[in-house]
């Protein structure tokens, strides 16, 4: 570990500083007053290269990093503890959850022991990068570790359904923040040239977080019972922490210092209090319609669609009060004005509704069709795990070669739709080793693609605006992700109900048994295995026709990402942290 980061620390971009990007879809938000109301700053771009900016020298005034090696070593610790952490938390409850819902009486209602954990960390994470403008970004992260902490010990001691609950979404607020400001932080310490490589190291703590959540807590509650797996959980916080602490020192002049020569009730009157609860109100709905639709909310309930109506509305107030009310406003939507901000916040939006339908809908397409179990799911989803990785860190090293990212771009959104179209033609006798790599390809590309596009967003603005710009990258992800498995999944049951009603029926014995092998396959995949032989064959079809609307569905939103890449601009990356 300490001879790789070593080895990072020794690089020698040539950029600025940039973002240091987590994939758990992750918000900053430093806001600019007078960028909200500077009509010129709107309708140009910063640093786009223009005839003459190859001849230009990239003077290097420093290594490229804000603090020294020896501190930068023990930050990026942290960083990438903090992004496993956050990670391994969404989806360590994954294999606990049959257990924890018997354990304390509460099966039916077992899903919110997950949802919670998504639904604040979703939607509180764009807050906190305005809030580390205005309190400094030392004081926040620490908050945010002590949120974690108090999180997983309610929800290690909770007795009942509720407590619990209540615990996963205060340690996804802390999670959500952690990321989140870790991000930002990297930010202030890291030229853009460099920013890269180091956001794809990150990426792969949160990969290796994410893909052994599920195995890390099977194993724990196998050997020590459930709530460890969240006491566990505090120490690796209580470390974080502690490096934050003691070694994170941000140079004079950085705005993650906060506000200065301002008291606590002064830093208190410059938070956007509306927008951030118009904001987090609507991500809340969109949050709760996707985890719900479909289930405990049936998407033709006037509950449903109530939800979503009043979501958008609140979205939209949101919009305007950001843009024409707020004085300090959480996310500057008026940077939109920039062709780069808008195009690379498009894509990163399109890219993630396609990739998440996918990445939902193909282990189910597997589960389904071809019979396999849980663990032949896992096991196919590995060389993705491994593939992804390297992808990212791939994309950070030619930026920091090279320079350019523009047709890296490029390259990462044609990955993701020949991923995606690939898709059209899976059939049931698909070979096995297709299988493992089939989700290969527009996963690379889309690790590629979150790395390059915040590059390309950051370089397009000002230093002091790039947190502001990242905000409303993140806000474009996370509500992508949202609506892309909310959308795929009506487009699955719709087709499903539909072809299920027709081919069974059709091949039913008599509309008495048709009518029950209806009801129990819209119930429930696993009839598939007690079905009567006579249902099987239409069952498998029905299920093969509805994970190729998804599939169809993602690659047509896929290309309109790809289409949005082709309006970006090229800009420069600097060497040195104040690009200069």
């Amino acid at each position: 570990m300490t001879g790789e980061t070593d080895s990072l620390l020794d690089l020698k971009p040539a950029i600025s500083p940039t973002y240091f990007n987590d994939p758990s879809t992750a918000s900053a938000g430093v806001i600019a007053n007078e960028l909200a109301h500077d009509r010129d700053f709107v309708e140009t771009t910063y640093g786009a290269i223009d005839e003459d900016l190859e001849s230009q020298e990239d003077i290097d005034d420093s290594d490229g990093f804000a603090v020294s090696k020896d501190k930068l070593f023990y930050i990026c610790c942290s960083v990438y503890l903090g992004s496993y952490l956050s990670a391994l938390d969404a989806t360590v409850v994954t294999t606990l959850l049959p257990v924890i819902s018997s354990d304390l009486g509460a099966l039916e209602k077992s899903s919110w022991i997950a949802t919670s954990y998504l639904l604040s960390c979703a939607t509180f994470q764009p807050l906190f990068g305005k809030l580390s403008d205005i309190f400094g970004r030392k004081p926040m992260i620490l908050l945010c570790d002590t949120c974690f902490v108090v999180g997983c010990y309610m929800c290690a001691t909770s007795t009942s359904l509720i407590p619990l609950v209540l615990g996963r979404f205060i340690t996804g607020i802390g999670g959500g923040g952690i990321s989140t400001l870790s991000t930002i932080t990297m930010s202030d310490l890291i030229s853009l040239r460099k920013r890269g490589l180091f956001q794809g190291v990150a990426n792969v703590f949160y990969g290796l977080g994410a893909a052994s959540g599920g195995v890390i807590g099977g194993l724990v509650a196998d050997h020590w019972g459930w709530r460890y797996v969240f006491y566990l959980q505090i120490p690796l916080a209580f470390a974080s922490a502690a490096m934050i602490y003691i070694h994170l020192e941000l140079p004079e002049g950085s705005a993650g210092l906060g506000v200065q020569g301002s008291g606590i009730w002064g830093k208190l009157k410059q938070i956007d209090y509306l927008g951030s609860v118009l904001l987090v109100s609507g991500l809340t709905g969109i949050m709760c319609a996707a985890a719900f639709g479909g289930h405990e909310i049936p998407f033709q309930s006037p509950v449903f669609v109530a939800l979503c109506v009043i979501s958008g509305a609140l979205l939209i107030g949101f919009g305007l009060v950001e843009a024409y009310v707020s004085p300090e406003p959480v996310i500057p939507v008026r940077l939109l004005g920039i062709r780069t901000v808008l195009t690379s916040s498009l894509a990163n939006w399109f890219g993630t509704m396609g990739l998440f339908s996918v990445m939902y809908y193909v282990p189910l397409w597997f589960s389904t069709v071809l019979g396999l179990s849980a663990t032949e799911n896992g096991l196919r989803t590995v060389p993705n795990c491994i593939i992804t990785a390297g992808a990212s860190v791939g994309a950070g090293m030619y930026m920091r070669m090279t320079g350019k990212y523009l047709a890296m771009a490029r390259i990462t959104g044609l990955l993701l739709v020949i991923g995606a179209v690939q898709l059209w033609f899976l059939k049931p006798n698909v070979s096995t080793w297709r299988q493992y790599i089939i989700l290969s390809v527009p996963g690379a590309g889309y690790s590629m693609m979150l790395t390059v596009t915040l590059l390309a967003l950051i370089a397009s603005v000002d230093v002091k605006h790039q947190a502001s710009t990242t905000s409303i990258q993140y806000c474009f992800r996370s509500t992508g992700s949202t609506l892309g498995v909310t959308v795929a999944s009506a487009l699955f049951q719709h087709t499903l109900g539909a072809k299920v009603k027709s081919l069974v029926a059709a091949a039913a014995p008599d509309a008495l048994a048709g009518a029950e092998v209806v009801k129990r396959a819209l119930e429930s995949p696993d009839y598939l295995k007690v079905a009567p032989e006579w249902a099987k064959a239409p069952l498998l079809e029905s299920y093969d026709a509805a994970g190729h609307s998804v599939f169809y569905f993602s690659a047509v939103i896929l290309v309109l990402g790809y289409l949005c890449v082709f309006f970006m601009q090229e800009s420069k990356l600097h060497n040195s942290v104040k690009r200069t």
